[in-house]
């Protein structure tokens, strides 16, 4: 572990060592099991964002390198559909939880006039793709389970301005990963 704070702990550790105290040896013992706990947390979380964007750019969506980061820093990433410009979904939450939230979503101006015909289409094209997508990450050695739905067209979608507009987009390449579940 390279973090800030597995640096700091190791230091303390090999002053305890140097002079040992039992009092000081318990309580380092405490900290090192619980940032090894956060650490691996952390790293499966990773795991699963990574296994979820391979599955949508192998799905056409249009994943960028460096959209993990991303989403984990702003805590929302927008992915369109090269097939339908116009449509994406929106991914939030999933860096300090296991809860994801994912979206069909409208992409373009909001002063634009929408066909509500179509965006209820898309939505429910994407509801399809969610299950493949689930498929995909089970075949990876991850789970995806559905904690809270809402019916198709039961709200208008949300619009987003558009993802590419600001940088290049590249396709990731598919890797097998193992996800803890």
């Amino acid at each position: 572990m390279r973090s800030p704070e597995a640096a700091s702990l190791l230091v303390e550790v090999d002053k305890t060592l140097a002079m040992p105290s039992a009092t000081a040896e318990q309580e380092l013992v405490k900290r090192a099991d619980f940032l090894i706990e956060e650490e691996f947390k952390a790293m499966a979380a990773e795991e699963r964002r990574l296994a979820v964007l391979e599955g949508l750019a192998s799905l056409g969506y249009e994943v960028s390198e460096g959209m993990a980061t991303a989403w984990v820093q702003k805590g929302q990433i927008v992915l369109r559909k090269a097939a339908n410009p116009g449509y994406g979904v929106e991914l939030s939450g999933g860096s300090k939880s296991d809860l994801l939230q994912v979206r069909a979503v409208g992409i373009g101006g909001l002063t634009e006039v929408r066909d509500t015909s179509r965006d209820r289409d898309m939505e429910t094209i994407w509801c399809g793709e969610f299950d493949r997508l689930k498929a995909l990450v089970a075949k990876a050695g991850g789970n995806v389970a559905i904690e809270s739905a809402r019916p198709v067209g039961q709200f208008p979608l949300k619009i987003v301005s558009d993802p590419g507009a600001s940088h290049e987009i590249e396709v990731i390449g598919r890797s097998h990963r193992s996800l803890p579940s």
